[in-house]
């Protein structure tokens, strides 16, 4: 049984959406432990939060409940992975923490008991994704919020590719706000491989950094960011600014074997 349930949302705070959602955990399960992860993802900007979410989530203890409220589109579902369960629409906001943990099991939310019954808007934050995370919380199994789906819903984002045995490319997929450009090549993706040089659109960073301290104030360096992702920054600058460069960029990754 866990008391540990976590937010993510696209509401802010400036509107009740989050404190109402955290009202209802209070209420409905005493001793809740609810921790904020963030409610400004941009406004139902569902890769922005799959990005968020598959860099926070895996270093939670196993069965925390994560309530991933980011846009609406989408049956409501519970998927089970890494050890964790995330409550959410099935938007692809879990797609690339599925690229790194197997989805376990998935439910879609159709018991009767767990879906609003009032005409009017419903806050899926509050209305559903709450009271399943209650339900989850006092114990219960996955089987009681409705019946086993084996489709999730993907994104349909871009994929790293190992060209042949010396080049691996992918993509800028997120510029952070300090002008950091975040690839879609993960750590893991380059496992048993040597960086060798990233190049970023045309421009050639160089070898692969551990920290920012490896280069001096004011020059460009790629290393590996806090989720695991592979990142062109500046040491003390926006590498967006000075490169010019945004989403979608090819990034090309010459690699040798270890």
């Amino acid at each position: 049984m866990s008391s540990i349930v976590t937010l993510t949302t696209d509401f802010e705070e400036r509107e009740p959406y989050a404190a109402s959602a955290k009202g209802v955990l209070y209420s409905r399960c005493p001793g809740v432990q609810i921790i904020d992860l963030t409610h400004y993802i941009p406004r139902e900007n569902v890769p922005e939060g799959a990005l968020f979410i598959a860099g926070a989530i895996p270093y939670f203890p196993k069965g925390t409940i994560h309530l991933v409220a980011v846009a609406s589109e989408g049956r409501p579902i519970v998927v089970s992975l890494g050890g964790q369960r995330v409550v959410c629409s099935d938007n692809g906001v879990v797609t690339m923490l599925a690229e790194r943990f197997p989805i376990e099991e998935a439910h879609v939310i159709s018991n009767p008991d767990l879906l609003p019954h009032v005409d009017g808007q419903t806050y899926f934050g509050r209305d559903v994704f709450a009271p399943v995370a209650v339900l989850l919380a006092s114990g219960a199994p996955l089987q009681e919020v409705g019946e086993a789906i084996d489709d999730v819903s993907q994104l349909d984002l871009p994929r790293p590719e190992k060209e042949d045995k010396s080049t691996v490319s992918g993509r800028v997929i997120h510029v952070n706000r300090f002008g950091t450009l975040v690839t879609n090549i993960h750590q893991s993706f380059l496992e048993g491989l040597k960086v060798m040089s990233v190049e970023v659109g045309t421009f050639n960073v160089g070898g692969l950094s551990k920290t920012y301290a490896d280069v001096e104030h004011g020059y460009p360096l790629a290393l590996y960011g806090s989720a695991g992702y592979l990142e062109i920054a500046y040491h003390g600058d926006s590498a967006e600014a000075r490169l010019g460069l945004g989403v979608g960029i090819i990034v090309k990754i010459a690699v040798e074997s270890a």
